[in-house]
């Protein structure tokens, strides 16, 4: 048998006090150490130098190499001119023109040959690895087609290895040009030699440098040959070499006449030697990238990468983007994707190779430094990491420090404890002197509290046994193991069979006794560390015994009391309070705890179900026979109800005619749904005798909520069986009905929200916004709707206020908040107003009462005829009602509106009833009226119909410009909605863009016709 809570006992270090705060300051000292090194300052100085360098160096290598590209590769104007003049004379002496180009062969292949030296003289002078001439042959379609192709004259040379030159040019190669070109020159076909340079429509980025710099010259024939140039996108000349970029420029005689191409190549083999990733990182961790940001959007097309750490980061990609915020200065992160799974920096330098409003100057080449965040913070990480272990070090040799001082310091106190435990109680306790002051005085006390302590007990037993209170002690030293109890301990505890008085037991012997005691129940507090338990008296009787106990290092003390007559107490306002006094069920305290209990294990719930009942004659007998019928009928529910009681079924009354049962630990529901279908039959078949009825049975309305299908909260579960019971109550009475959700979903807003209505009613909580009603003919304001908007977020919306107030029976005082509500608030804008008039939404089946009319006059006569009131379509026209809101109108020469025609009750019947001075058409005709053929032919007869009866017309719910326009043209009078103005607690003005906008359209119509 496991000891009782009373009978524990553990003991703690002084040593484990004195090393605590300690360590507590060694921690503080290292958050502050580490505060001061990682986040004062200096990691984010290192990674900022980190990325400096990286900054640094690629603009370093950006200007070297943004020199190369304007100040030597498309360095071409002297080729120009010569080769403009060697055209010229070709020209001359073969007697033709340009145009002969075309349909002259001699005349290309001549052209071709008399600027081969030209074009050598610019391979070299270039440094590039390759040049090339393409005449165009007249040719005026500057894009091919996919699928297309043309072939064009052309002379391609090239030069693996520019800067060593050859005087014989063994070491250049054509790769285009005529047969008789190759035959007069002493340069080496290449392997991919062709006579003709052929584009194809499939491939637009090979044949971009041709086209692209012939359209610009084209379209724009007053810019400088300089101007047009174009820079190209990587393509392949052959498919089995390396790609190239080139710089191309037209060729255009004096008179403008384009006749070709001239440019130059660069190998990306040539542009990776020149952009050498080493200087980015040693470790080649790093590599340039050179690429073109077409769209200025971040998103690079590359064109050459150095390295390999590109290619690890993002594999083959062909495009890199970067984010759209800098990450530090000129450097971007790089966007991660499929390929990118890396945290990665680019330090992005754009090259200056177009002026600025030129065809081209859209295309943005840049070079790029690109790292990972990982390689390049390296050094940073390297040192948060030995500061950690330099933290981790100190920690560890300040722990060894403060535990050897703390043994130190301990150590005599350790021997005073020692000399305690081992003196004797009975007799004075003398102590050995530590030199510690404070120890010393400690030691003093202690003997002279020894002392008295004797004197003490004998005086406090004699003041307890004369005072007759049910109290008594025990002590165990937990030093000697001996144990002390007063002398009417074991008496109290109906132990009086055992004959060991205080100089007789130990620890053992104790336990023993204890563990041999017969407890009932036992109940343990923690916050007071007090233990209650009952035991069997010798009458068989119920006995409370109350144990407190005390423990420090030497002794364990314990308290008991008898407390069997407060117990007693306590148990009957328990029961009080928990059952209610009609019915002997428990109330809607006890009910919420023990749901609450067994909500708590859902295991034991497995599938269980949440009954509400409301009995639905109780309040006709209250009325008709007195309260004591109302009660008697009441308990004859409750004991039905308690037949079906088990361990399985709790039963509660929560109010005067409703009953909470909570059925559970069952399987599925079909094993409950019998048992539910048992209470409503049993309730049913019980007779209710009365006087004038004998025959009347007991009927209740009910509403099931399941566990756990429907919710796993009871609160939920609760919320879910009152709304199924409204359900049914509302419609069958005396009928169960288990509870459907998507119901709930629809209705549910109805019952949860009756006292926020009755709280927005009686809280006068609305206000009223107002949106202006436009003349369609010159924009000119001629009134406000007034909008009612409750304060209360629960209540969103005026149809959800509306359906509340009508299931309620509410819906005078919703007409009553409408108008004097309404009607003050116009008051109090007269200026905002300035004239124009008020549509209020007046609910047609409700009439404000004579006391309240007249109550309405006095207050606001002088502007009752201002007001235009509407008869909203919710609700169905009472006649009478309507005729008498007719005569108010017009002895206040108010006027009346027929409002949401189209939809709801507003039907022609009632048109032909009311004859209003407005009608407002509804928005779900006007939406989208400038493209619904229907709808136009629609308002097209209401307009024509109106308009003969003198009805102005109101299109409510105008959202664009084109529904205004269409609705001018139909000749509507008056226009509502967002496009012209939102409803605002003030009135609110058109500006005069809007104005001007609607005069503008309206000109339009005139011009139209």
């Amino acid at each position: 048998m496991a000891k009782h809570k009373f009978l524990d006992w553990g003991n703690r270090s002084i040593i484990r006090k004195i090393f605590t705060p300690m360590i507590i300051v060694m921690v503080i000292q290292a958050i502050l150490f580490s505060f001061v090194i990682l986040w004062g300052g200096t990691i984010e100085q290192l990674n900022n130098n980190a990325l400096d360098i990286l900054n640094e160096r690629v603009i370093n290598r950006k200007n070297y190499l943004e020199n190369e590209m304007i100040q030597r590769w498309s360095n071409v104007d002297e080729s120009v001119k010569s080769i403009n003049s060697t055209v010229e004379s070709v020209l001359k002496e073969k007697n033709a023109s340009v145009q002969d180009i075309a349909t002259n062969p001699a005349l290309p292949e001549a052209i071709i040959s008399s600027n081969t030296r030209n074009l050598i003289y610019l391979l070299r002078k270039n440094f590039v690895t390759g040049a090339f001439i393409v005449l165009t042959g007249n040719d005026t379609n500057y894009e091919l087609e996919p699928g297309q192709s043309v072939q064009k004259t052309s002379l391609y040379i090239r030069d693996s290895d520019p800067g060593n030159d050859v005087v014989d040019n063994s070491d250049l190669s054509l790769e285009r040009a005529p047969v008789d070109v190759t035959k007069a020159t002493n340069v080496t076909m290449a392997t991919g030699w062709a006579p003709l340079l052929n584009f194809s429509g499939d491939d637009p980025d090979a044949s971009a440098f041709y086209y692209k710099p012939l359209k610009a010259a084209a379209e724009n024939p007053d810019l400088a040959y300089s101007d047009l140039a174009y820079w190209s996108r990587p393509f392949k000349l052959n498919s089995d070499e390396s790609d190239v970029i080139t710089y191309s420029v037209p060729l255009r005689t004096d008179n403008g006449t384009i006749y070709g191409v001239l440019g130059v190549e660069v190998s990306t083999d040539y542009l990776q030697k020149i952009l050498p990733n080493t200087e980015l990182d040693s470790n080649k961790n790093a590599s340039y990238l050179l690429a073109v940001d077409a769209n200025q959007d971040g998103s690079f097309q590359n064109v050459v990468t150095t390295g390999t750490a590109y290619k690890r980061l993002a594999g083959n990609a062909d495009h890199t983007t970067f984010e759209d915020d800098p990450y530090y200065k000129n450097i971007y992160g790089i966007k991660k994707n499929e390929r990118i799974t890396e945290d990665a920096l680019g330090a992005v330098q754009y090259l200056n190779l177009y002026n600025s409003n030129t065809p081209f100057s859209g295309d943005k080449w840049a070079l790029v430094g690109v790292t990972t965040n990982k390689n390049l913070f390296a050094f940073s990480d390297m040192v948060m990491r030995m500061v950690m272990i330099a933290l981790v070090i100190s920690f560890a040799i300040g722990l060894i420090g403060i535990l050897l001082a703390g043994i130190h310091f301990t150590k005599p106190i350790t021997t005073l404890v020692q000399q305690v435990k081992k003196s004797n109680p009975r007799m004075p306790v003398n102590l050995d002197k530590t030199n510690i002051t404070e120890i010393d005085e400690l030691a003093g006390a202690i003997e002279t509290l020894s002392q008295d302590v004797a004197s003490s007990a004998s005086k406090l037993s004699r003041i307890i046994a004369i005072a007759g209170i049910p109290i008594a002690a025990f002590e165990i030293n937990k030093v000697t193991e001996e144990v002390y109890c007063t002398d009417s301990f074991f008496k109290m505890l109906n132990l009086s069979h055992v004959k060991e008085t205080a100089d007789g037991l130990n620890k053992e012997n104790f336990e023993s006794i204890m563990l041999g005691l017969k407890i009932l129940n036992q109940d343990f507090d923690p916050q007071t560390n007090v233990t209650v338990i009952e035991i069997m008296d010798q009458n068989k009787q119920s006995k409370w015994i109350e144990i407190k106990l005390v423990e420090d290092d030497v002794n364990i003390l314990g308290v008991i009391r008898d407390v069997t007559i407060e117990t007693l107490e306590r148990l009957k306002i328990e029961h009080e309070r928990d059952y209610d006094i009609l019915t002997n069920l428990l109330n809607r305290r006890a009910f919420y705890a023990a749901l609450n209990e067994r909500f708590g294990t859902p295991e034991r719930l497995k599938t269980a179900a949440v009954l509400m009942l409301d009995l639905d004659n109780l309040k006709y007998i209250n009325d008709t026979y007195g309260h004591d019928f109302g009660d008697e009928y009441i308990r004859s529910t409750a004991n039905i109800l308690k037949q079906f009681a088990s361990p399985n079924a709790i039963f509660a009354r929560i109010s005067g005619d409703e009953f909470y049962a909570l059925i559970y630990g069952y399987d599925s529901k079909d094993q409950i749904r019998p048992i539910i279908s048992e209470i409503r039959q049993r309730l049913l078949n019980t007779a209710f005798p009365l006087l004038n009825d004998p025959d009347l049975k007991i009927r209740a309305s009910g509403g099931v909520a399941w566990y756990p299908d429907d919710s796993c909260s009871y609160e939920a579960l609760l919320k879910y069986a009152d709304f199924a019971m409204y359900q049914i109550k509302n419609s069958v009475k005396g009928e169960f009905c288990e509870f459907d959700s998507k119901s709930y979903s629809e209705n549910a807003y109805l019952l949860e929200n009756k006292e926020e209505l009755n709280k927005f009613i009686d809280g006068n909580l609305v206000d009223y916004h107002f949106q202006p009603i436009v003349d369609i003919r010159d924009g000119q304001i001629i009134g406000y709707e007034a909008l009612m908007r409750s304060r209360l977020s629960t209540l969103k919306t005026p149809m959800e206020i509306l359906a509340l107030a009508k299931s309620q029976s509410k819906l005078h005082q919703i007409e009553w908040l409408t108008w004097f509500n309404s009607l003050k608030a116009l008051k109090e804008n007269q200026e905002a107003f300035g004239g124009a008039r008020m549509f209020i939404n007046s609910i047609s089946n409700q009439l404000l009462s004579s006391d309240e009319m007249e109550e309405l006059e006095q207050l606001y006569q002088p502007i009752l005829g201002q007001v235009v009131v509407e008869l909203t379509e919710e609700e169905r026209t009472n006649e009478s009602f309507t005729r008498k809101k007719q005569r108010y109108i017009r002895n206040w020469g108010a006027g009346l509106a027929l409002d949401d025609f189209g939809t709801g009750y507003n039907s022609d019947a009632n048109l032909l009833f009311m004859t209003p001075d407005y009608v407002k058409i509804d928005m779900s005709i006007v939406q989208n009226i400038d493209e619904d053929i229907n709808r136009q032919k629609l308002l097209q007869n209401l307009v024509t119909y109106f308009k003969e009866r003198k009805i102005k017309i109101i299109a409510e719910g105008v959202e664009t410009v084109n529904e205004l326009h269409a609705l001018i043209r139909f000749g509507v009078d008056y226009v509502q909605g967002f496009y012209l103005g939102r409803p605002d607690i003030q009135p609110q003005k058109l500006t005069d863009e809007q104005v001007a906008e609607i005069l503008r359209l309206n000109a339009e119509v005139r011009n139209e016709v």
